[in-house]
């Protein structure tokens, strides 16, 4: 997959943003505005006075009630715009940054804790300026302006609104943040916790079912989430919000009456005029309304808080390779790969996953190399790719040590191929090509698939190229998944190809002809194959033999046949079970039926 292009500055979410807060501010000054003008107008008509003087109250009551709801709506609107902004530059920032993280960096993080990362965390990004940031600086505002509007009406009665203001806005918030984080805090870990076990639970449920394991693991896991309480922690969080809330609810009234009380005193005394009284305790009632949303987004301060805290620890990760201080140019021309003296030591590894590796590949020569689970075959290739830092040595790409060549540079487009973990995603045959190259036309959909061996199975597919594929792809038989990914390695056009066990979980006669497709699509490139496989390998210019990550074997098919050794031994014994085992269905190229 192509990296993501650069996105572009944080000038337009700002811009909304201002926008959306000016919007609010002034959206909850009208309600108050609206209140206390329809408030003078009612007591006004109640003293019946000349309908002249009440034509100007009539027509501010109509303006303060339209523009209160356009305003509202364009809170609204530049409000959730900018927060869909931000959370598609801070999605985009998550993406990039897992991007260079796998596959050394991944294993930190537990898959569906990623994804709950992803997309939960990142909306309270949302929750942040949407409800948190714009109600907090609405009411500051207006309830600041009502404070001191009613200060010069009546200096106590203006005192009691601000205290009540100050409870609303800042204490009972604050009470309230300090009483859920730690709940909320536990919440959104419970929560990532569960979303890990129920992504664990689907991805293995068929092996659950073959092991005949599904209800006790069932049966675990529901003990397990009843340990953890996360229902538990969701009643605890509710009560202690409704209790803040209630509190909340008491303090509004406690000061409206307050207010209402110091105005009846001082329409008593003569100091205030009745009319007046009645405006200035709804103004107040109107404008302690604007602490409600406040009480209310910091029940989230908590889960907004770690949610934050669990975001910074992704994008602050840093990768196995990093990217170069002082980069160097990309090669030009045919690219050479050169391994000299490569070694890799796993952090907490007790011996290398790889030794003393060396191997030159030049242009359009194909190398596979082959050796049982863990004898460093992959890590070969992920130090080519830059994945993984060699401990001692050098790989270098036409003389220029690839860790001095920026990643974007490297991959896809000077080193890149198929991964041993190949992850078909949901849409169409077309939109998965597409992922090696965008741009490519039909033509060359079909050639790479030509190339890959897949082009007679697609056109007998319903609807061809654009037949959907699930994201399990359970309805492509291993090597048609195999050939799939093949064809859109094929179609980035790398200068060298890297292809890492491109025959798993095929049987030895489906491996052997995907292998041998795999090495005749090379073309002009140069292809780094990987395979415990050994079938299918017969045309490549050379072989390497690894054993506990250093190098045991190398030539070609014929020059190892004439070696006794892991070769000769493996071929053997994949050329019996290719003439006389059985081929599970599942296992073949036999097309399954599209869904």
């Amino acid at each position: 997959m192509k990296a993501s292009a650069p996105r572009s500055g944080l000038t337009g979410p700002v811009l909304r943003l201002a926008l959306a807060a000016g919007a609010t501010a002034l959206c909850e000054a009208a309600a108050v505005a609206l209140t206390a003008t329809a408030a003078w107008l009612i007591c006004r008509a109640s003293e019946q006075p000349p309908l002249a003087t009440l034509s100007l109250a009539v027509v501010a009551v109509r303006a303060l009630a339209i523009a209160r709801g356009a305003l509202r709506y364009t809170e609204r609107l530049a409000g959730h715009d900018a927060a869909l902004r931000i959370m598609d530059r801070v999605r985009g920032r998550f993406f990039d940054v897992l991007e260079p993280l796998a596959p050394a960096g991944l294993p930190a993080f537990r898959r569906g804790d990623l994804l709950t990362r992803m997309v939960a965390d990142v909306e309270a990004v949302q929750d942040a300026t949407v409800r948190v940031a714009l109600p907090a600086l609405a009411a500051l505002v207006v309830g600041g302006g009502v404070t001191a509007w009613a200060s010069l009406q009546l200096p106590e009665a203006g005192l009691a609104l601000g205290v009540g203001l100050f409870m609303g806005v800042m204490v009972l918030p604050l009470l309230t943040a300090l009483t859920l984080d730690r709940v909320r805090t536990r919440l959104v870990a419970a929560r990532a916790e569960l979303a890990v076990r129920g992504v664990d639970a689907i991805e293995g449920r068929e092996d659950l079912a073959v092991c005949g394991a599904a209800a006790a693991a069932g049966a675990e896991r529901r003990e397990q989430d009843s340990a953890r309480g996360v229902a538990r922690l969701e009643r605890s969080a509710a009560r202690r919000g409704a209790t803040v809330t209630a509190a909340g609810l008491l303090t509004q009234l406690a000061t409206t009456a307050a207010v209402a009380v110091l105005a009846a005193r001082a329409q008593a005394e003569g100091r205030l005029g009745p009319v007046a009284a009645a405006v200035l305790t709804l103004a107040a009632l109107t404008a302690l309304e604007t602490a409600v949303p406040v009480q209310a987004a910091a029940e989230k301060f908590g889960e907004l808080g770690s949610a934050l805290r669990r975001l910074r620890a992704v994008l602050r990760a840093r990768p196995a390779v990093p990217e170069p201080d002082d980069p160097l140019p990309v090669p030009e021309g045919p690219l050479t790969l050169e391994f000299t003296g490569v070694t890799v030591v796993h952090p907490g590894a007790v011996r290398p996953a790889l030794s003393d590796f060396g191997l030159t590949l030049p242009a359009g020569r194909r190398v596979a190399l082959v050796g049982p689970s863990g004898s460093g075959k992959s890590t070969a290739l992920a130090v080519a790719l830059g994945f993984v830092p060699a401990s001692a040595g050098h790989v270098r790409l036409n003389g220029v040590p690839v860790d001095r060549i920026p990643g974007r540079e490297l991959r896809p487009r000077l080193v890149s191929g198929l991964t041993q973990d190949h992850y078909v995603f949901a849409g169409t045959v077309r939109a998965h090509l597409l992922l090696g190259r965008p741009d490519a036309d039909d033509a060359r959909l079909w050639d790479a698939l030509e190339r890959a061996g897949a082009a007679a199975w697609v056109r007998a597919l319903p609807a061809g190229l654009d037949t959907e594929v699930r994201d399990d792809a359970a309805q492509l038989a291993g090597g048609q998944r195999q050939r799939l990914a093949l064809a859109a390695a094929l179609l980035a056009d790398p200068a060298v190809l890297v292809l890492d066990e491109p025959t798993e979980s095929l049987d030895p006669a489906a491996a052997g002809a995907v292998l041998a497709d795999a090495l005749a699509a090379a073309g002009h490139r140069s292809l780094l194959l990987v395979s415990h496989r050994i079938l299918g390998l017969e045309d490549a210019d050379e072989i390497v033999v690894l054993r506990d990550g250093r190098i045991a074997q190398r030539g070609t098919h014929r020059e190892l046949l004439q070696r006794p050794g892991y070769y000769r031994e493996q071929y053997a014994a994949e050329s019996a079970a290719a003439k006389h085992g059985p081929r599970p269905a599942h296992l073949t190229e036999t097309a399954a039926p599209a869904r």
